[in-house]
């Protein structure tokens, strides 16, 4: 009898705490100890046993690697495909490769309305990480204090690889990102002023972390740690101020009240992920922050559903 494995995706090459929050999220439905990490980037050199794999989070950073193994049988759930990837990914080959496993999951409306429009079958399905279950990010003696800030209006300042040549990045973006800094850098500073003020009337503590780990500096397995701890830090806050999908949508799974910040995610890259996660966060921009003195955002109960529905396709998927 063939024994088929378990897999998530894992991200040797990622700077990003949100890519293996998404990948704990995947491996707490997975019923086995044994659970194998594959490169997301590299799914198409997959050569070992047959494995059961979810698909979930940011398609892709080598759009050219598309698809996968057919050594790999895949769950399409919490699906993004990002516009910069689309051209490759969305081949004829791509294409049928998508509908041989529709109806796709999608993590956003941007998602699910591109690939409608080439004919594959999908549903809303919102992120895994909604399904995140706080009691294993806390102690029965933990008590919710303090204001979280993660990782506010990171999208005004050029992460490292946007000014790298990559199969998704061209010299015309590296070019335009070089040229649009300046005036980037004066807008982080403005808006991270309105922040300082905002955070300058709470009587919490506030604590200051990054959702950024140098991947150089750091081994993929303390990036994991590191994305635990996130975790627990979100899971204990009273308030979370972030800039992150992937730390606003874990807030919203431990009820934890979140204003989530969109300076600087005006590029339809970074705007297309965002369609369809407004039922679950506040959007704002840091002029409006004023306007959320002495209140809090009432944790949302939009998410149920969606967890509902991830819980039942995860246990189909995954049972023995």
């Amino acid at each position: 009898m063939t024994v088929i494995k378990s897999a998530i995706l894992a991200y040797p090459e990622s700077n990003n705490l949100g890519d293996y929050i998404q990948s704990i999220a995947a491996k707490q439905w997975i019923p086995s100890d044994h659970i194998l990490g594959l490169d997301r980037d590299r799914l198409n050199t997959y050569i070992g046993p047959s494995v059961k794999l979810v698909m979930n989070g940011w398609f892709m950073e080598a759009p050219l690697n598309w698809p996968p193994s057919n050594k790999i049988i895949p769950l399409f759930l919490s699906f993004h495909l990002n516009p910069s990837a689309q051209k490759e990914m969305l081949t004829p080959q791509g294409i049928k490769y998508l509908k041989a496993h529709q109806p796709i999951g999608c993590r956003d409306i941007h998602t699910q309305k591109t690939l409608e429009e080439r004919g594959i079958k999908t549903y809303f399905s919102a992120c895994l990480t909604l399904g995140l279950k706080r009691n294993l990010f806390i102690t029965p003696q933990t008590i919710r204090k303090g204001i979280l800030v993660i990782s506010p209006m990171e999208r005004l300042l050029p992460e490292p690889k946007t000014l790298s040549l990559t199969q998704t990045n061209n010299f015309f973006n590296v070019l335009t990102q070089a040229l649009k800094f300046p005036f980037k850098y004066f807008q982080y500073k403005i808006a991270m002023r309105k922040l300082y003020g905002f955070l300058a009337d709470s009587n919490e503590k506030v604590s200051w972390h990054s959702q950024l780990i140098d991947r150089k500096k750091k081994s993929e397995n303390i990036r994991i740690i590191a994305a635990e701890n996130q975790l627990k830090l979100i899971a204990s806050a009273q308030l979370v101020i972030t800039s992150r999908i992937h730390s606003a949508l874990p807030a919203v799974a431990f009820n934890t009240p979140v204003l989530f910040l969109s300076d600087g995610l005006d590029h339809p890259n970074q705007k297309s992920r965002l369609q369809g996660l407004e039922a679950f966060f506040p959007i704002i921009n840091s002029s409006e922050l004023a306007s959320w003195k002495n209140k809090r955002p009432k944790p949302s109960e939009a998410h149920h559903p969606f967890v509902k529905m991830i819980r039942e396709e995860m246990a189909a998927f995954f049972i023995d």
